[in-house]
């Protein structure tokens, strides 16, 4: 039954997309100013009281006519609520009433608000011809959609991308996301809506990253979520909010906690899916993700939901209030937000709390050497160590005789079954924002705060101990004096406990003034700190693990006394556990880490007309920017030793200068259309941006659009983009620490170089896209776009080795040296020097012969990425039943993800690859209102992958389902009811027998499963 909906779900959404786009479900005719006598058409209308502006703009959108205004005509004006079915025309008579405005049609789908005949056009625009040829800069349409994504609207009020006041597009591709498309999409906040468009990826930067081996650096220690668009990174994606820079979230500071942004006090949210380092300097790789602040809430709002995952293990709930006033040149906006979910729990999913995964059809990957009942090791003839001997089960570990081990037994644990997936958080945020004119000066000032509060339990301890006859219950299986033996914690203790804190703050201040001949000047200032500390207990303290386990006499410093409190007894079997008070004493290591970046800014930035072109205004953007960036780390531990030991101090910071100009040169415009050039509009940009650290970059861009036709636009960008290496690639000092890395079978002791690089220079991208949008005159409720795309990465900062996987793979060979200090003298010396490195510690874990590799892993230039695709979108928007129907789809090809580890290694393509983005994503969905009811459809769809082994992942396909109520309920006025079902028919994770032993790929999906959430929205 429930397959026979779903599929029925998934051929009427397609069907009706088909026949939209095919122009066989016709759409109600538009006004026409040629046939007066033509019966306008009637659709369900539904606008808030409040200012008259968003009443226009959610009229357009409902109507789909072009409604054309300026700010200034509309400022301060309030609107009635409209809820009932209405022409465009009657609509518009209705909020106008009492004004001294009117509509005016200036064509089949478009009407002007203009002052009525008599009245002094001191706040109106400028009659439709000259209007529609030269807009000016505080120009506003109220419009239907034109970006085809259920999720993307594009406004005329698009900020991202330029600096230049009045332009009404971009050459570059744009995608704007509102409240009203975010709310009908049943997204819980903006970090939801930004990971689930088609254009992003997972990666490493969110809340399951850390704990699936995602995030194989371990940076995102906190679990905040950033955005990676084009799989290139978060790091490579600039995040603004208001148009300002946050500070870097993470343990090197490198992307931007978008968790950490209130949706309450959000307007809109703009994607920019180009390269723009010629406007934004570093981090604009990917692209540029712009937050934008409500302006226009007159009165109060409040929200609260909650929703629960039908599966079980995660629920979350969201409280918030929103207080907001306009008035006639200015507003201000307060708005908070309480947010809470809980943990969800690795075995509250079968794919990833077991890491035994032959029942969903891949291989065992539990773990083989650290488990309980132990495993004894021994070095095998590749000189690494293999379990040889398992302690037996079912026995307490008392009087084990030689004959009791068994030759080739291995014991194999679950070291899935004690961690969370994603952890339990709770984060308090708030925002104030404040904008007032004064005179020819506009001041203006946000505020931002976020606390988050997370906690998760991370995987068990384990051991590798070196045990002697010092121990009463030492056995050897074949006589030898000592014997290494690999021991878990898991089932006695469970997960290592983790707490974080994050603190989000931000702070901007304004002041833009009119210079003359429509000259503007803009001073600001910002300021942004992160703050991050992360607690974790129930870790190994090795000095007290040698004490307990009699390798070492008893330490006066501490209360514990083996002789009288018991000695570790590493050969217990299941169902037996060392007594409380020995694993209290063994496992009361801890760690505390601090971390702390901070970012300020200064920025002045003059904006205006140069001279009149013939197809318009030629005008210029210039500025510059003085910033300084800075980064502390600090904390304590007591890993080893009776007293806990605090982390040296790191200070890390640098002064970044730029400037900037952008010039805008529409060369063809209404006034001079050719035949064939209806419009053609040339955009140039360039930054200078200097780093007393790295050095300087130079960075153009050149921007092209082409109409042919009203109906029809190309569009093309290049430009050259750039990543600066973060403080902490740059100046963190190198380690050297023992690891044993899976080799042979087994694994083998490999000195491992760990830290950051003072030589790294800038990434650097040159990136291209071209794209058309066609909008039928025919049919102009219709709209189809496509963009291709082609950037090419290289310089690349990172950690290029996988440690674990550093001696098999030939692309790893330049970062490792396979030594033999048993048989090789010239071996044995620099496993001497590197152990002698002051900054070498713990290196005693193994003897010096047994040592089999030296791998460095530091940050490092190296590496090359060529990313290409083409996302494709369209819209259209009829009527069903004589109701409004809007069909949306958007859809994203990568169709090359090409990686060159190093100069010298192999090119790898990726796309489609397991844990890289998938080479197909989109989105499809359907929206149909009557009166105050309306009903959303989504299909969701992640293409088919391939494992590394060749294996194919299958593709996965969810359905979102929402429905809305809003107005009057229950005799409670403007009320809003939300009932959303993500996943509707609980479509697991495509199966992917993941190395990492989850079994799923945590790039390309996530494992909530179905979530079900009612939301009740008040405005007051």
């Amino acid at each position: 039954m429930v397959e026979s909906v779903r599929r029925g779900l998934l051929g009427l959404s397609l069907l009706a997309l088909t026949a939209g786009l095919a122009g066989q479900v016709q759409a109600a005719p538009a006004p026409s100013a040629q046939a007066p006598s033509a019966q306008p058409p009637v659709v369900a209308v539904r606008t808030p009281k409040g200012p008259l502006k968003d009443a226009l703009l959610a009229l357009g959108r409902q109507t789909g006519v072009q409604i054309i205004f300026t700010s200034r005509a509309v400022e301060g004006r309030q609107a009635p609520a409209l809820d009932g079915a209405f022409s465009v025309e009657a609509a518009l008579a209705r909020l106008l009433a009492g004004s001294d405005l009117e509509a005016q049609r200036a064509g089949p789908s478009v009407l002007v608000i203009r002052p009525r005949p008599g009245l002094t056009p001191t706040s109106a625009i400028a009659s439709p011809p000259d209007l529609l040829a030269s807009p000016g800069p505080d120009f506003m349409a109220a419009a239907p959609p034109v970006q085809a994504s259920d999720d993307a609207t594009m406004l005329s009020e698009v900020v991202v991308g330029s600096r230049i006041r009045g332009v009404k597009d971009r050459a570059s591709p744009v995608v704007v996301l509102g409240r009203e498309e975010i709310d009908r999409a049943g997204y819980a906040s903006v970090a939801e809506a930004l990971t689930s468009l088609p254009q992003a990826s997972g990666a490493s930067a969110s809340e399951d990253s850390l704990a699936t081996g995602a995030d194989s650096n371990f940076n995102n220690t906190l679990r905040g979520t950033g955005v990676d668009l084009r799989g290139l990174g978060a790091d490579a994606t600039l995040v603004l909010f208001n148009g300002k820079r946050m500070a870097g979230a993470g343990l090197y500071g490198d992307f931007s906690d978008i968790s950490s942004v209130p949706y309450a006090a959000v307007g809109r949210v703009e994607v920019l899916l180009d390269g723009a380092s010629a406007l934004y300097g570093s981090d604009a790789v990917g692209g540029v993700v712009d937050i934008r602040l409500r302006t226009d809430l007159d009165g109060g709002e409040t929200r609260l939901s909650a929703g629960t995952a039908t599966q079980g293990g995660y629920g979350r709930s969201l409280a918030s209030q929103a207080f907001g006033r306009t008035w006639s040149g200015g507003h201000v906006l307060a708005a908070y937000e309480y947010t809470q979910s809980d943990a969800l729990h690795g075995l509250d999913r079968p794919y990833t709390g077991n890491a035994d995964l032959r029942s969903l059809g891949g291989a065992d990957r539990r773990s083989v050497t650290a488990s309980q009942p132990a495993n004894i090791l021994r070095l095998n003839a590749a000189g690494a160590y293999v379990s040889t001997y398992a302690v037996p089960a079912g026995q307490n570990g008392v009087g084990l005789r030689p004959g009791d081990f068994i030759l080739g037994t291995v014991n194999a644990q679950n070291q899935k079954a004690a961690y969370d997936v994603i952890p339990r958080s709770s984060r308090h945020s708030a925002v104030v924002s404040v904008a007032q004119s004064a005179g020819p000066v506009e001041l203006s000032g946000d505020f931002r705060f976020a606390h988050r509060q997370i906690f998760a339990r991370n995987v068990a301890p384990t051991t590798t101990l070196i045990l002697t006859a010092a121990n009463p219950y030492y056995v050897s299986p074949t006589g030898q004096a000592s014997e290494r033996i690999a021991y878990s914690f898991l089932n006695e203790r469970g997960g290592v406990k983790n707490w974080g804190t994050s603190e989000s703050l931000g702070a901007a201040l304004g002041a833009k003034t009119k210079l003359g001949a429509d000259w503007t000047a803009d001073l600001s200032g910002t300021y942004a700190q992160e703050l991050g500390i992360s607690r974790t207990r129930g870790q190994i303290n090795t000095t007290r693990l040698s004490e307990a386990a009699g390798l070492a006499p008893d330490n006066p410093l501490t209360s514990f006394s083996a002789a009288r409190d018991g000695f570790f007894n590493p050969y217990v079997g299941a169902g037996y556990s060392n007594p409380a008070a020995v694993l209290d004493f063994i496992l009361s290591g801890w760690d505390l880490t601090k971390t702390r970046s901070q970012f300020k800014s200064a920025n002045l930035d003059f904006e205006g007309p140069l001279l009149r072109l013939p197809g318009g205004t030629l005008r210029l953007a210039v500025g510059g920017q003085v910033r300084r960036e800075a980064v502390r780390t600090g904390g304590a531990r007591l890993l080893s030793g009776s007293t806990a030991v605090e982390k040296a101090a790191t200070r890390f910071s640098r002064e970044v200068r730029a400037v900037y100009a952008e010039l805008n040169a529409p060369l063809v415009g209404p006034d001079n259309a050719l035949p064939g050039v209806e419009r053609l509009e040339l955009s140039l940009a360039g930054r200078i941006e200097d780093y007393d650290d790295t050095g300087s970059t130079q960075n153009p861009k050149v921007g092209l659009i082409w109409a042919p036709s009203t109906s029809l636009t190309f569009k093309a960008s290049y430009g050259t983009s750039f990543r600066a290496p973060s403080l902490y690639e740059l100046h963190l000092p190198y380690t050297i620490t023992p690891i044993p890395v899976t080799y042979q079978g087994g694994l083998l002791p490999a000195l491992v170089y760990q830290g950051g690089n003072p030589d790294l220079k800038p990434e650097t991208a040159a990136s291209w896209t071209a794209g058309l949008s066609y909008r039928p005159a025919a049919a102009p409720d219709l709209t189809v776009g496509l963009n291709v795309y082609r950037t090419v990465f290289k310089n690349r900062v990172g950690q290029p080795v996988v440690i674990n996987q550093a001696l098999t793979p030939d692309e790893y060979a330049a970062f490792r040296t396979r030594v033999s200090p048993a048989t090789n003298p010239a071996d044995r010396a620099k496993v001497l020097a590197v152990i002698a490195d002051p900054n070498a510690s713990g290196t005693s874990a193994y003897d010096i012969d047994t040592y089999g590799a030296i791998i460095d892993a530091r940050e490092v230039n190296t590496g090359r990425l060529e990313v290409e695709g083409l996302d494709a979108t369209a819209a259209y928007k009829t009527t069903l039943r004589g109701h409004p129907l809007v069909l949306n789809a958007s859809l994203s090809w990568l169709t090359r993800y090409r990686r060159k580890l190093t100069p010298t290694s192999a090119r790898t393509e990726l796309a489609g690859q397991a844990g890289y983005p998938a080479d197909l994503r989109g989105r499809v969905s359907a929206t149909w209102s009557r009166g105050p009811v309306s009903v959303t459809t989504g299909l969701n769809h992640v293409g088919d992958s391939y494992a590394d082994t060749g294996r194919r992942i299958h593709p996965w396909t969810t359905f979102d389902l929402q429905g809305r109520w809003q107005g009057t309920i229950l005799a409670v006025d403007g009320l809003a009811m939300t009932l959303n079902v993500q996943n509707l028919f609980d479509q697991d994770p495509p199966f992917y027998d993941n190395p990492l032993a989850v079994g799923y790929d945590p790039v390309n999906a996530d494992p909530l499963g179905r979530v079900v959430s009612l939301t009740l929205t008040k405005a007051w």
